[in-house]
């Protein structure tokens, strides 16, 4: 695998593992609209979150492959994000400016990690 290729690989991976993480949090969150443990339990949000998050631990496997814990793991935070587009686009939830300078700090520290990380992965 070329080097274009792989850091291309990466860049999808990422973007899975998070959205898919992301997702997996949403379908949670819908689950709860059930009112008892065991409701919530039978309710199919909570499966269908289960299997968004194992098709994230899958995606991040693929990742860890082929880069540094240490890199993919911070870049993880840009589920934060994702989680924040769900909360608003889809639940209405309303978005605070502390809430947007946290957003921009994760895509800003995430660019500094996958800088290092793809700059690395060239050589």
């Amino acid at each position: 695998m070329n080097n274009i290729t792989l850091i291309f690989s990466m860049v999808a991976g990422i973007f899975c593992m998070t959205l898919l993480g992301s997702l997996g949090g949403f379908f949670f969150k819908r689950s709860t609209e059930a009112e008892t443990i065991l409701q919530i339990a039978k309710n199919k949000f909570v499966y269908i979150g289960v299997l968004f998050y194992l098709a994230g631990a899958v995606a991040n496997i693929f990742v860890l492959k082929h880069m540094p814990y240490s890199i993919v793991y911070p870049m993880s935070s840009i589920t934060y994000v994702w989680s924040m587009i769900f909360s608003r686009a889809i639940l209405k939830e309303k978005i605070t400016k502390q809430k947007l300078i946290g957003i921009i700090s994760i895509l800003i520290g995430t660019m500094f990690f996958g800088m290092e990380g793809f700059i690395n992965l060239m050589h």
